[in-house]
């Protein structure tokens, strides 16, 4: 009988598979083979307990293994594996050295298990040889990440091209944005530093391919700054579906690389806007592996603890029959409790969770040990807002919900109702970008206003209802956020049912609002004759036509309620009554009758997408010869709602295919889904982290700059302009719309007497027009004037950079219109920085940026630092 090939041997045949170099002195071969042994088992066998102390690494040669994670009442399967050589047991490798899950296998199966102490002792003894066997570790552990996500081999690579990005060095305190992150949480100041020459940063524009899942990956790609949208295969259900993620929090590595083996990317990368990425390249990898071991070590241990993270991410828990997300929450405890400090105010979110107006205090002690927390914690706290990403969704929808009730109930008097309209429109359409939405048919809206715009009318839910008790009409907002104010720049006159005496949370929010008030049989009873009750539809006859002669729509449901059994997405819409119908009859010139159909308004905000479906507008004289014949109009009303009980299935389904992912949608949609984040997911770990250095300075300054990177990165802000007490708000990435969402939280607080202003860059970076922009910052000074009516404001004009100049024209136009605007408001200044940042051929001048094409250098900020000088001593 032929000798078994020594175990050392077998490794290093695997290892040249993957283009490792496996050499290594006699001595350490020896410890090898005296660290390793060889079974096949005769019968079922546990080799790692879930939580217990990790004592052998092993690996797979033949046969079958099953990863199960054990909860209070069930078990779960999270992957299955029979790939040769697939490592069983990696978490052991990591602090705090327990195994994450139980792993099983089979009867017959073959493994080569290793020694762990020994194995750590072999490291330090030859650290040549522990970053080849860690990068074996690494290579032959990718494969469980596939088998988590039911397929047997990384998937087919998309097509389209991978962006190389624009590679620059920096002077940015890299150390400082990164290293807090749990990825980086081993590593100390020290080594953080020394791993920073073998990277370097490269800044890609909204819309590049980073990585594509499944092509072989040729970085370690750790985001810095932007935002990405993370995509991945996942075949675990009864057909393969695309899942992605938003990625906002600096630190994140979404990449895997050993700088030798061909490896699969586990995402495919796309920039959500303009993303700075710190790479580590092959080249830089190798050059790592052979100029500082013990720290490649490091970098390759955190890399494999990543595939965990990954595990989790795709399946773990979702895996399970859990009902709640709170119960989902205990799991994630209960399988980490090894780690996590017992008392981490992480054990206190499960229970914060069940309560809708507590769920805040959950995402802020996860968000505080993000922040605060130690390596477990901050590794926990990150799964944990990976796994929340609808129940903060839903919180953020409530909130901003509250936030429009509050903005309209409270709105001064002095403030029109138009202004008002158009302020809780805009709050609207932000708090919209929480919930996944499409839109099909907008073409068959018509080009002029004045027309009836109907819709079913779908049941509130408790989910969304105020503390005060007040329900929205969620359909009939998005109808008006979502649909009218984009096509026609007006978001409509609504129809609303009078409140009743005892609604005292409604009646002053709708009539605040200006809209037209109609009774029915919601409303409070009123005793009248038919004489005046003829009076009261004359008078909405009235009010409509005003309307229509001002060139606005009309928005309308004609079933006229919302609280039957009818206002379901699996019913609607009930019965439909004859007034809008008659109303379209009246009015001057006739109006089409636009059908709106919706669907899944009445399920919560985590878990769905909204639905709405456009359909070819008409006139009712084309349906119905003689509108006040009652049988003629019934027998219309009657089939019509059959025909419109069609289209709210077809907005349905159309709901279901996009929350599916699974099939090609169809061309001429509107829709959110999977293509961007709200403002939250982007900015809220950064924003939180500003509010607590901010709350440890207890910083009261007269001077407070708010915007984007320039002035997060402007470290000499106070000797630059010259003066002290400047508070500095800016946060990377800002956006108008972004800082009108953090404005109270970041400068109404702190009162400043003179604010300066920095904002609008990455709005065109993000495609939008020089007028889009123009318009969100009329939106923002207006809260801006609400908020702080005696501060000072300076508005800095939106800078020319080399890495945008074939944006000039929108920045140009923006800047332009801005200035216009500023010009007729006391409380403003226009600050021009960009004309001086040109060349005499209308350029962008290199003299203020190094490297770096889209952010100032020294000598950018000094020029910065003269004209807000300038402007402040001009007053």
């Amino acid at each position: 009988m032929p000798a078994e090939t020594p175990l050392y041997d077998l490794f290093r045949s695997k290892a040249i598979d993957q283009n490792i170099s496996f050499d290594a002195s006699n001595a350490t071969i020896e410890k090898f083979e005296a660290l390793a042994s060889r079974t096949t088992f005769t019968s079922q066998t546990v080799l790692a307990e879930q939580n217990g102390i990790a004592k052998h690494l092993s690996f797979l040669l033949d046969g079958k293994a099953t990863f199960t994670k054990h909860r209070t009442s069930e078990a779960i399967t999270i992957a299955t594996t029979q790939v040769a050589f697939s490592p069983l047991g990696i978490s052991g490798l990591n602090s705090p050295g327990r195994y994450m899950s139980q792993i099983e296998v089979e009867e017959k199966s073959e493994v080569i298990t290793l020694q762990l102490k020994e194995l750590r002792e072999l490291f330090i003894s030859d650290p040549a040889f522990a970053t080849a066997f860690l990068s074996l570790v690494l290579a032959c552990a990718t494969s469980l990440l596939w088998q988590t996500r039911g397929l047997k081999t990384s998937p087919t690579p998309l097509e389209g091209d991978v962006s190389k990005g624009v590679s620059h060095s920096t002077d940015y305190d890299i150390v400082r944005r990164v290293g807090e992150s749990a990825f980086f949480a081993p590593f100390t100041k020290e080594s953080l530093e020394a791993l920073i020459p073998f990277s370097e940063l490269r800044l890609y524009s909204k819309g590049e391919t980073i990585n594509k899942e499944g092509e072989p990956s040729n970085n370690v790609n750790i985001l810095f700054s932007g935002r990405l949208l993370a995509s991945f295969t996942d075949n675990r259900s009864e057909s393969q579906t695309q899942k992605s993620r938003a990625v906002a929090r600096p630190g994140v590595a979404l990449s895997w690389s050993n700088g030798r083996s061909r490896l699969p990317a586990p995402y495919t990368l796309i920039a959500s806007r303009d993303t700075t990425m710190l790479c580590l390249s092959e080249d830089n990898m190798r050059r790592l592996v052979d100029e500082a071991p013990s720290l490649a070590c490091t970098l390759l241990l955190q890399q494999i603890w990543q595939i965990g993270r990954y595990q989790q991410t795709a399946a773990g828990l979702a895996n399970g029959e859990i009902d709640d997300v709170a119960s989902h929450m205990e799991a994630l405890l209960e399988d980490n409790k090894a780690r996590i400090p017992v008392t981490s105010s992480l054990y206190s979110t499960p229970h914060s969770l069940r309560n809708r107006f507590t769920v805040g205090n959950a995402l802020n002690a996860i968000y505080d040990a993000v922040i605060h927390g130690n390596d477990a914690e901050r590794s926990i706290a990150g799964l944990m807002i990976d796994l929340l990403h609808g129940v903060e969704r839903q919180h953020r929808f409530f909130k901003s919900l509250t936030a429009v009730y509050n903005r309209v109930a409270g709105a001064p008097a002095s403030m029109s109702s138009q202004r008002v309209r158009e302020l809780s429109n805009s709050d609207f359409a932000r708090a919209f970008d929480q919930v996944a939405y499409v839109i099909k048919g907008m073409e068959n809206l018509p080009e002029t206003a004045t027309n009836i715009f109907f819709y079913n009318h779908l049941a509130a839910i408790e989910d969304n209802d105020l503390a005060n008790g007040h329900a929205f009409s969620i359909d009939s907002q998005f109808i008006s956020s979502k649909i009218l104010l984009p096509k026609y720049g007006d978001s409509g006159q609504r129809i609303v049912r009078s409140s009743r005496n005892t609604e005292f949370w409604r009646n002053g929010y709708y009539a605040r609002l200006d809209n037209i008030f109609v009774d029915n049989a919601e409303s409070d009873w009123i005793d009248e004759t038919p004489e005046e009750k003829q009076q009261r539809k004359e008078r909405l006859f009235l009010e409509a036509q005003r309307v229509f002669d001002k060139g606005r729509p009309l928005a309308i449901a004609p079933e006229g309620t919302s609280e039957t059994e009818d206002n379901l997405t699996t019913t609607s819409p009930g019965p439909l009554k004859p007034g809008a119908f008659l109303l379209a009859a009246k009015l001057k010139p006739e109006p089409y009758l636009v059908p709106i159909a919706l669907a899944n308004f009445d399920y919560p905000v985590s878990h769905t997408t909204y639905a709405a479906v456009i359909k070819p507008p008409f006139k009712i004289s084309d349906y119905v010869k003689n509108v006040d014949d009652k049988d003629e109009m019934n027998a219309f009303l009657v089939e019509y709602r059959k025909t419109f009980r069609g289209y709210v299935e077809e907005a349905r389904e159309l709901a279901d295919l996009v929350q599916s992912n699974s099939g090609t949608l169809p061309d001429g949609l509107v829709t959110n889904a999977g293509l961007v984040s709200p403002i939250e997911e982007e900015f809220e770990t950064d924003v939180r982290d500003l509010e607590s250095r901010l709350w440890e300075k207890q910083q009261r300054s007269k001077i407070a700059l708010f915007g984007s990177s320039t002035f997060r990165l402007w470290e000499d802000a106070e000797y630059d302009i010259g003066l002290p007490d400047i508070i500095n708000l800016g946060f990377g990435g800002a956006s108008l719309i972004a800082c009108r969402t953090y404005f109270k939280r970041l400068v109404t607080v702190h009162n400043p007497d003179t604010l300066i202003i920095y904002v609008g860059d990455n709005d065109i970076g993000s495609s939008a027009s020089g007028d889009q922009v123009a318009h969100e910052f009329r939106l923002f000074m207006s809260e801006v004037n609400e908020q702080l009516p005696h501060t000072k404001c300076y508005f800095i004009s939106i800078k020319p950079s080399p890495f945008r100049k074939h944006l000039l024209p929108a920045i140009q136009r923006a800047n332009e219109l801005i200035y216009q605007t500023i010009e007729q408001d006391d409380q403003w200044r226009y600050i021009d920085f960009h004309s001086p940042m040109l060349n005499q051929d209308g350029t962008p001048s290199g003299a203020f940026y190094d490297d770096d094409p889209l952010h100032v250098n020294l000598a950018g900020y000094g020029l910065l630092g003269k004209l807000i000088r300038d402007a402040l001593r001009k007053g």
